[in-house]
């Protein structure tokens, strides 16, 4: 299993109050086991750091980012493959798809995800990937 987190995965995970976050932990632990493979585009770091800090201040910040970059997911550079693809799929879908999505379906596409974990609807119109939510998900 080789699937993509979206930044809303990550804050159901930290900042959730019902059982989402158990199901986030659940992700995270079949990531993480021989085989499977968890991949964080950094465009969801930079959007993330944002949120946390919005949400908690820029201590927990700092702290739920660090946990991020040492949890042993695997955090995918923003390439020119990368970009160039997530220019096709900006334009395909008429720019109705964030500049951000974008860049996290084409990660997705090049790197052969599964699935992305997202709660975004936009997700779910790009053909090109296969978008999974919470709900979903079945371990």
């Amino acid at each position: 299993m080789k699937v993509v987190l979206d930044t809303n995965f990550f804050v159901l995970h930290y900042f959730s109050k019902d059982d989402a976050s158990t199901k986030t932990r659940l992700i995270l632990t079949q990531c993480r086991k021989i085989g499977n493979k968890g991949l964080i585009p950094t465009i969801v770091l930079g959007e993330f750091y944002a949120i946390s800090q919005k949400m908690a201040g820029r201590d927990v910040a700092e702290r739920v980012y660090a946990e991020i970059i040492n949890s042993g997911l695997s955090v995918i550079e923003i390439t020119s493959d990368i970009a160039k693809q997530a220019g096709v799929f900006r334009l395909k879908y008429k720019e109705d798809i964030p500049w951000g999505d974008c860049i996290i379906a084409a990660t997705a596409f090049l790197h052969g995800a599964d699935y992305v974990v997202t709660e975004d609807p936009h997700f779910k119109t790009i053909t090109e990937v296969r978008a999974r939510t919470l709900k979903e998900l079945r371990f």
